[in-house]
């Protein structure tokens, strides 16, 4: 046993030698113990920071790299040349923004969104990306998705007891700034663009006006997560105010183009404009009441049976509810920023994916408030390894996790329009300025 005792040099081994001791160990079993307590030592070292971030770092390489060979193997060479390649150029674009928007958070401290917009411009302007054929849908499929997963993610996100406190605040910070801004800008460019007629300056003023929920939402979800404006309902206020400023401006800026290229009379565009916005809302109120009652709650009738009586298997039809509701929910959105454009009343699709998401989401939280209520033993909120569905929002969850898969392609393609090109007139590019920052000014100041 001295043998045993001079092999242990530090305290944090005594309990292995007194162990031995007790048990009678032979010097096989020494070593074995020992061998053990190295075992863990390297996993520990494993699990630390430096060692860690690199097989991070080696995961994310090797996933890109399984990634990029799976689509060289089985897609068109064509498709995957670089530069030049649609698929390619699409895969680069992704992958840049991804790695620039991390950077640029972890660096400099600023929103991803900036680096994801960089990585787009620089891509561009490099001349790495070019898509043509149907991979140029698939860019217009993926910006429509994902902002239909904006609106649902700001539908959501509403809470009707602050919106209903907050309606007159809502309606001013809609209007009065959306306005005074499409003004300002219109007047601002006929003033100093030349060529310019008041038709095409207020295209030009309710297009700038238009404050883009892509923008915003993932902000102020960001900011929600920190703590703040929950009490006071900052964020209801801003997301339902976003939303609501965007479709104004959409309206608008259809009847100022109309105006300028007016075929019939002014009465009817306008009444169009109106029907838009009544078919968006009859829509997305029917559509979230339906997806309240559909698919049912987790604790009907038809799911009680001894197989849910098990914690695991409850939790299981949870996800599955949740699944169902997120699918319907996400689809159902889609469709209607999609069919609206497709039956010519495009500004009825995102009314109606953000109402139907606000009615629904209310909806959900209201059952499941009138559960705990009358009968707390059997409600969802005793599962408690799962806190987002105690809270009632796992929907919510869901669309968080796709936004954050669809965020580095958003900005990133936004950062493809702009082409350094198109703006060698370097005279042009400081009137733009001036008129937007007059915009802005006025904007901030009401």
């Amino acid at each position: 046993m001295r043998d045993s005792a001079e092999l242990t040099d530090s305290p944090d081994e005594q309990p292995l030698q007194f162990q031995l001791r007790e048990d009678g160990d032979d010097g096989d079993g020494l070593q074995r113990r020992i061998d053990h307590s190295g075992d863990v030592a390297a996993m520990a070292w494993c699990d630390a920071r430096l060692p860690a971030t690199a097989a991070n770092i080696a995961a994310a390489t090797v996933g890109v790299g399984l990634a990029w060979s799976l689509l060289y193997v089985n897609v068109s060479s064509e498709l995957m040349t670089v530069p030049g390649g649609s698929l390619s150029s699409i895969f680069m674009l992704y992958v840049t923004g991804t790695v620039a928007g991390k950077l640029i958070y972890e660096i400099l401290g600023l929103p991803p969104r900036f680096g994801m917009l960089l990585a787009g411009i620089a891509l561009q302007n490099a001349g790495l990306y070019t898509v043509t054929g149907w991979c140029s849908q698939l860019v217009s499929f993926i910006r429509e998705v994902s902002l239909a997963v904006t609106l649902i993610n700001g539908g959501l996100e509403l809470d009707a007891n602050q919106l209903r406190r907050l309606s007159g605040v809502v309606a001013r910070l809609t209007l009065l700034p959306c306005l005074a801004e499409a003004a300002t800008v219109a007047v601002v460019a006929y003033l100093i663009l030349p060529d310019f007629s008041w038709q095409w300056s207020l295209v030009l003023g309710f297009t700038l006006s238009a404050v883009s929920p892509a923008i915003l939402v993932p902000s102020l979800f960001q900011l929600k997560r920190m703590g703040y404006g929950e009490v006071k309902g900052v964020n209801t206020l801003l997301i339902a105010a976003s939303s609501l400023d965007n479709i104004v401006s959409i309206c608008a800026f259809r009847i100022a183009l109309v105006v300028l290229f007016l075929t019939g009379s002014l009465t009817s565009k306008i009444t169009q404009g109106l029907i838009d916005v009544s078919i968006g809302t009859v829509a997305g109120v029917i559509w979230g009441f339906f997806l309240i009652f559909v698919p049912p709650s987790p604790w009907a009738v038809i799911y009680k049976n001894q197989e849910t009586e098990n914690t695991n298997k409850s939790q299981r039809l949870d996800r599955l509810i949740t699944a169902k509701r997120s699918f319907l929910l996400g689809a159902g959105g889609f469709l209607a920023m999609t069919g609206s454009r497709w039956c010519g009343y495009p500004v009825a699709g995102p009314l109606a994916c953000i109402i139907s998401a606000f009615v629904a989401g209310t909806g959900w939280r209201w059952r499941l408030k009138m559960q705990t209520r009358n009968n707390p033993a059997s409600s969802v909120e005793e599962n408690d390894d799962d806190e987002d569905l105690c809270k009632g929002k796992p929907v919510e969850k869901v669309f968080e996790y796709a936004w954050t898969g669809l965020q580095p392609s958003v900005f990133a393609f936004m950062g493809t329009d702009i082409k350094f090109e198109l703006l060698k007139k370097f005279d042009m590019v400081f009137v733009g300025l001036l008129v937007l920052t007059f915009g802005i000014a006025v904007r901030i100041n009401n």
